[in-house]
């Protein structure tokens, strides 16, 4: 088709085209292409006519028959299609060869307005009219889904060295703020490093020698990675997609971080946050965060660390951490409301609640936190920088100075708590959210009337409905909107419009049905009450699971859980508040009558002699004093039995090696556990093992049999054996296991009933000389400072940490020289009055309590640091890697 200027449009043709080829089953065109054939063939069936040259619409025309059955040569047969391509009639008169040629006849407008008969209308025009139709939707879909948007690809952000814009007569070097064009290559140069952001808002880090060009049709950007690396942090997109196109596969992603590495061996390509779908390899797959993917067995998988270590965000996040250290400290000023004794509002929720959690009023609080944030973000240059990418506002999202505003707005018309709710209707429906508040003044619903005038109409009404005092609300169908019901005193927030008159008849007194403070659940939340809350978060887990399996019954499902005593749990209790100017947190799992299964392995609390091992220095520990593990053994080959096979394949694995698992090894153990990070970091990690012995000489002998065995297995593969030696020294027997590939040895001992395992001897006999000279972890007044106020003279477990020293340590160690003077001042800003914590648990009769101090529930700066010290600076150093493209 041409349009005015007797130009072709393509993307009519196109879609003529497309609804061309879509033709009827073979069966049905056979059948068809006969019966149109009995009545027009102006030749015998089978021949094909005797047309020497093609040279106009008559001849193909006469072609027609023989190209429809097939017998053109292909040479001729191309032909016949280039002319029913341009040539409207022809191809009208091979789709319908039964109807007659129409001449075309000029366009007259009527002469009078006159009304006609209606008239029926002819098959052909139907025809034509679907056809346009088709060939309009066609031509829209191209435009929508495959047109070339006008407009740059992407804009320099920042260049390390040199960037250059390809082309075939010459390079033209980039700086920022360059725009990049369709489909136009752009390079970097050896030790050169560049960030373009694309018109989506993804960021594309180039590493050294890396070429790529950027194309874009409809919603979907590409990335055609021609050689090297990059970086891509993809934006959160409502449509299209972006892909990373490396010849050999193709990544698609949105909203997250990833690599691509494309060199002469293939593509490797690695996921640091979300996820992303891999093609390639005649297969597809979706990679998660960690995962590392490659086209060719000829690359390793590397640490993922380690494949971008040349980007230069590496330097930009440790100074992040370290401006995010400033910033918490600077917040921990901020005042909080003070403990609560006692709740008005948990008497009127209802009782049939499986959820409850209460929060102070942080209003004042949130706008003093915003106001210093602001002032930090004046102050310092890389966390606007942050602030301008983490924004909300610049991603389409909301304001956070308006949201401040509004909330602490809202705040002052509320008490000094907030409860949320989750009732169980006993319904098919969904459990229902319920919020409730104290109101301490005037003018709230005005306040919300004005708010609300600001929203968009659902339909032709507000989606959120206020109830005032002396309204009675008419119910309505579930999750007919937000209803704000306004009382004397009192505001709530349902989504339930059918419970909607009950609630309020609660709210005004004229229902007494018990409220949630006159049942079991609501007895235990107001213990937690009596000893004073900041923050609690409270859940029914009895009546919950009750729920679950009366609604999707499944006798096997039920057994499991039984066996590993998960049914026995009735509530679970978090609760958070201020000591002086620590914070506390504690979480309490409480079990209908004595703990089974897993949850009774933690036993009371108990001495730990195996902390009498760890010196006062020790970076982290982690103990605990566990049930008899035999018991322990018993209850796992119970709940895999609730599979079935368990006792035939222990019985087979027993036969095997020669030895009874559980009286040849779980016996021979105690109950007590520890696990110690104790001394340099490098070039071996100075960890320690301590194990509570009943009867060494049995175990000892069992491990012997064991290697015995693993031994006879690897000689039938041809592989090393396992070396299990010992030696006397000092009057004291010390045993190692090495060889077989083990990445480190394995010294041990067994000493005044443990057993003290470490990767050196040396590690060993200092920790035999803590024990005897009395200088250790657990009698240290530091250690012992940590712990949390409470009845307790012991622990059942506990989980302790120091990283602050080692993190200075490690800036002193041969291998830091390798970090900049920006990376050794985050690092030295991040380790900077550090503190240690402690998390610590309780084995109760019926229940288990988990408690600690300070940032034990919120990782700090340091801790996140550590990892990126170590895969950045020493990582290559680690045990387990032969070089620095080595895997761990």
């Amino acid at each position: 088709m041409r349009n005015e200027s007797g130009r072709k449009e393509p993307g009519l043709d196109d879609a003529i085209a497309s609804v061309r080829d879509d033709v009827a089953p073979a069966g049905a065109a056979e059948a068809a292409a006969a019966r149109a054939w009995e009545r027009i063939a102006p030749l015998p069936r089978g021949l094909a006519p005797s047309v020497e040259a093609i040279t106009g619409c008559g001849d193909v025309l006469a072609l027609l028959p023989a190209h429809r059955r097939g017998e053109l040569s292909t040479a001729r047969a191309l032909l016949v299609e280039d002319h029913l391509r341009d040539c409207v009639s022809c191809r009208k008169a091979f789709l319908q060869p039964a109807r007659g040629q129409l001449a075309l006849l000029p366009w007259r407008a009527s002469t009078a307005s006159t009304t006609l008969a209606p008239r029926r209308m002819k098959p052909y025009a139907v025809a034509a009219s679907i056809l346009l139709a088709a060939a309009a939707s066609a031509w829209a879909v191209r435009e929508a889904f495959f047109a070339v948007p006008a407009g740059s690809r992407a804009a320099v952000q920042s260049v390390t060295g040199g960037l250059q814009r390809v082309a075939a007569e010459a390079t033209v070097r980039l700086t920022p703020g360059a725009e990049i064009g369709e489909g136009e290559p752009v390079r970097t140069g050896g030790a050169s490093r560049a960030v373009l952001r694309l018109r989506d808002g993804s960021l594309v880090e180039m590493g050294e020698r890396a070429e790529l060009t950027v194309t874009a049709r409809g919603q979907d950007t590409t990335i055609h990675l021609a050689r090297g690396q990059i970086i891509v942090q993809a934006a959160k997109r409502r449509t299209g997609h972006l892909r990373v196109a490396s010849g050999d596969c193709t990544v698609s992603v949105t909203g997250t971080v990833f690599s691509v590495n494309n060199g002469l061996k293939g593509s490797r390509v690695s996921v640091f946050e979300g996820s992303v779908r891999v093609a390639g390899l005649g297969e597809e797959q979706v990679l998660s965060p960690g995962d590392q993917w490659a086209t060719s067995a000829a690359m390793e998988m590397v640490p993922l660390r380690e494949e971008i270590g040349w980007s230069g965000d590496v330097d930009r996040h440790l100074a992040l951490l370290s401006e995010m250290k400033v910033l918490r400290d600077r917040l921990r000023t901020v005042p909080t409301p003070g403990i609560r004794y006692e709740s008005r509002l948990l008497g009127l929720v209802p009782e049939d609640a499986v959820i409850f959690a209460s929060a102070p009023n942080y209003g004042q609080a949130l706008a003093e936190a915003y106001r210093l944030f602001q002032e930090r973000l004046q102050e310092s240059a890389v966390l606007r920088e942050w602030w301008a990418q983490a924004d909300p506002k610049r991603h389409g999202g909301p304001d956070l100075a308006t949201v401040i505003e509004k909330v602490h707005g809202f705040s002052g018309f509320l008490g000094d708590e907030i409860v949320l709710a989750a009732i169980d209707t006993g319904t098919p429906r969904r459990v229902v959210p319920l919020v409730l508040a104290e109101v301490r003044k005037p003018g709230l619903r005005e306040f919300l009337e004005s708010e609300l005038a600001r929203l968009p109409l659902a339909g032709d009404r507000h989606p959120v409905t206020i109830v005032g005092e002396g309204e009675v609300p008419a119910p309505s169908a579930p999750g007919g909107g937000i209803f704000i019901l306004l009382r004397p005193g009192l505001m709530a927030v349902s989504v339930d419009g059918a419970d909607l008159p009950q609630l309020a008849a609660r709210l005004d007194g004229a229902e007494a049905a018990p409220g949630l403070d006159r049942t079991p659940f609501g007895a235990r939340v107001a213990e937690s009450y009596a000893n004073g809350v900041g923050l609690l978060f409270a859940a029914d887990l009895q009546r919950m699971s009750a729920r679950l399996a009366a609604g999707a019954p499944d006798a096997r499902r039920d057994q499991a859980l039984h066996r590993a005593g998960i049914d026995g749990l009735h509530y679970l209790v978090v609760e958070r508040k201020q000591a002086g100017e620590e914070s506390r947190t504690e979480a309490l799992l409480a079990f209908d009558g004595a703990p089974r299964g897993i949850a009774s392995w933690l036993a009371a609390p108990a001495p730990m002699g195996a902390l009498d091992f760890v010196s006062p220095t020790a970076q982290a520990a982690a103990a605990f004093v566990a049930k008899s593990p035999a018991l322990i053994f018993d209850d796992l080959v119970s709940i895999a039995g609730a599979s079935g096979g368990a006792s035939e394949e222990i019985a087979s694995l027993e036969s095997k090696l020669d030895l009874h698992l559980r009286g040849d090894l779980a016996e021979t153990l105690g109950g007590e556990f520890a696990l110690a990070l104790d001394g340099p970091l490098l070039p071996t990690p100075s960890w320690k093992l301590v194990v509570e012995v009943v009867d060494p000489a049995r175990l000892q002998s069992s491990l012997e049999v064991l290697v015995r065995r693993a031994n006879e297995e690897r000689a039938r593969e041809g592989r090393t054996p396992l070396v299990l030696e010992s030696e006397e020294a000092g009057g004291q027997t010390y045993h190692v296991l090495r060889g077989a590939g083990l990445p480190v040895e394995v010294h041990y001992a067994f000493a005044e009933g443990y057993a003290v395992a470490a990767p050196s001897r040396a590690l060993v006999m200092r920790a035999l000389q803590s024990r005897e000279s009395g200088d250790t972890l657990a009698r240290a007044a530091s250690f012992r400072a940590l712990f949390t106020p409470d009845r307790d003279v012991n622990v059942s477990g506990l989980v302790y940490q120091n990283l602050g020293p080692l993190v200075r340590t490690m800036l002193d160690a041969p291998g830091a020289g390798a970090l900049t003077e920006e990376q050794r001042r985050s690092f030295d800003a991040l380790s900077r009055d550090t503190r240690p914590t402690i998390l610590c648990a309780y084995g109760e009769p019926s229940a288990v309590r988990v408690a600690g101090l300070g940032g034990v529930f919120d990782l700090d700066t340091t801790d996140l640091a550590l990892p990126m010290l170590l895969e950045r600076v020493i990582g290559p150093r680690l045990p387990g890697r032969t070089s620095a493209a080595g895997t761990p």
